[in-house]
This record gives C-alpha cells, structure tokens and sequence, in this order.
C-alpha cells in the first residue's frame, strides 16, 4: 500500500513511526510508503477502527526475525562481522497481490548483484538487500535499468533507494535510522531509482541532518585532503564548469579530471554529476 506519510500522520495525530510492527495486540500496525506506523486502537472511533484493521499489516507473530534486520534496527548489538563495507537498497514493490509474488520479484532482483550478503522481505511488498562493496558494484543507472527490465517483466511498479557504502559496526543502527527516512522520502519522488544525491535536497527542507551519524560519516569520508576538498568548492562556485574550474585552481583541464576521477574512486561521489557535486558541497559547509 502506497499513500502520504505526512497525511496519515495529519489524520491520525497518536500515530507514531515505528522500523517494525509493535508487538501487542493493543494497535495497528499500518505500512505506509514503505514506512511502518503504529496507531493505539483506544484513540479510534469504530469507523476509523475499521478503515485501519483493512490496512493493518503487521503484529507480533509477523515480525522480521532476520539477523540482520534485527541488528539495523537496534533489536540486537550483535552486528554481523564483515571484513568490507556494505551498502543497504531498500525496495517497496507496488501492484504485487501476493507476498509469494513478492518473493520471485526479489529473487530476481537479487540474481543481478554479484555480492548479495543478504536479502529478505519485511512486509508483502517491500523489504532489503544488503550488498558487499566491490569494483562489480552498479551505480544507479544501471540499477534504474534494471528495474525497469524487472518492472516490465512482472508488471509492477517499483521504488528502490540505493545506500552508501558502510562499515559495519555500531554506528551502521543510526545510519540506516535516516536512510529509512530517505527511502520514505525518495517514494514521493518521480524517479523510481534514488539515492542520497537525489533525495537530500528535498528532505534537508524537511529535516535536520547536519549532526546525525551518517552526515558525519561522509563528511570524513570526502575529507580526503585540502586538495579534494578545494576541488569540491570550486566545481560548485564554477557551476561544474572545468575549463573555469581549472582556471580558478591553476590547473590543467585534464589534471583536474583526473583528480575527479580519483575522488570518485575512492569517495564513489562522482563530481561530473550534479547532484553529487551539490551533496559533497553541503557536506562541507
């Protein structure tokens, strides 16, 4: 089910966000645009008792067991022990009637990645694919054309918010906290495929990012030296313009592609693209 978290949560003030169903038997559980929200029964007239017991998805006996879903949302300090960065896509797949359909599109789905850690569902129609970082690892063209193809082949519509690259300790809990705010914010998006660069213009409006874990953490991530960080500056100031960016750094056009193509490199922020450049920029500020 799809619909306006900020509209439900307008029409249901006690509603609260929860990362998973809350387990009694005292409130619904409702899965809106990939976002789970939890609404006391006792606060209900019986007309709206009944719209939400059609909606509710979700109680004790249909929590998420898996391992890593416990660990991402803080239900366990035991974090998995991985020797590689991973990154987490979030995917809510719209017109599937069945979970069992739900299970073949993922299957598929995961068939196209090269190092899948895991791979599971979280509700009928959405769930997680956690991915290990490495040179195979599709950026988000070729993932957006995959899911087209994967679209077309099962006549679905489909929302995937791709995550960055992340160590896995206990700060991963907190990142993927905001990451799941970014994925609810990239389903009321036009672009089926997102990703931070894409989202977090428009939920910096809504939302304060600056302090939290995963602003922190790329912000060391792209403070790699001066020289990048300079490189970042001007490319903004010079509207990504190289041959005025090379001018204002005193460089050669090709030296500074270079230096953009090692950035990228280390980073996976490619400075060529817009949204990429504006998002290491902020990160700076």
């Amino acid at each position: 089910m799809v619909g306006s978290v900020a509209k439900f949560l307008e029409l249901y003030p006690s509603a609260k966000l929860t990362t998973e169903p809350v387990s009694n038997a005292t409130s619904f559980n409702c899965l809106i645009a990939g976002q789970w929200i939890n609404v006391d029964k006792s606060s209900l007239t019986e007309p709206e008792r009944f719209l939400l017991s059609l909606m509710s998805q979700g109680d004790a006996s249909k929590a998420v067991q898996n391992n890593w879903w416990q660990f991402l949302t803080g239900k366990s300090d035991d974090h998995p022990t991985m020797n590689k960065n991973v990154r987490i896509i979030q995917f809510e797949i719209q017109k599937n009637e069945t979970k069992k359909d739900s299970f073949e599109w993922l299957k598929v789905f995961r068939e196209t990645f090269d190092d899948v850690v895991d791979s599971f569902l979280i509700s009928n129609n959405s769930g997680i694919l956690i991915e290990k970082e490495s040179a195979s690892c599709m950026d988000k063209e070729n993932v957006q054309q995959m899911v087209q193809l994967l679209d077309s082949d099962f006549y679905t519509n489909s929302n995937v918010y791709i995550g960055q690259f992340w160590s896995v300790d206990e700060k991963l809990p907190n990142i993927f906290k905001v990451e799941r705010r970014l994925f609810n914010k990239s389903v009321e998006m036009r672009e089926r495929v997102n990703n931070l660069s894409t989202v977090v213009l428009d939920f910096l409006v809504e939302q304060n990012l600056k302090n939290t874990d995963l602003f922190e953490s790329l912000r060391e991530k792209i403070e790699i030296d001066h020289r990048s960080t300079q490189m970042i500056d001007a490319l903004y100031r010079c509207d990504s313009n190289l041959a005025k960016t090379s001018k204002m750094l005193f460089l050669h056009r090709n030296t500074l592609l270079y230096r953009i193509e090692k950035f990228y490199e280390q980073t996976g922020f490619d400075l060529k693209d817009r949204d990429d450049l504006v998002l290491c920029f902020l990160l700076l500020k």
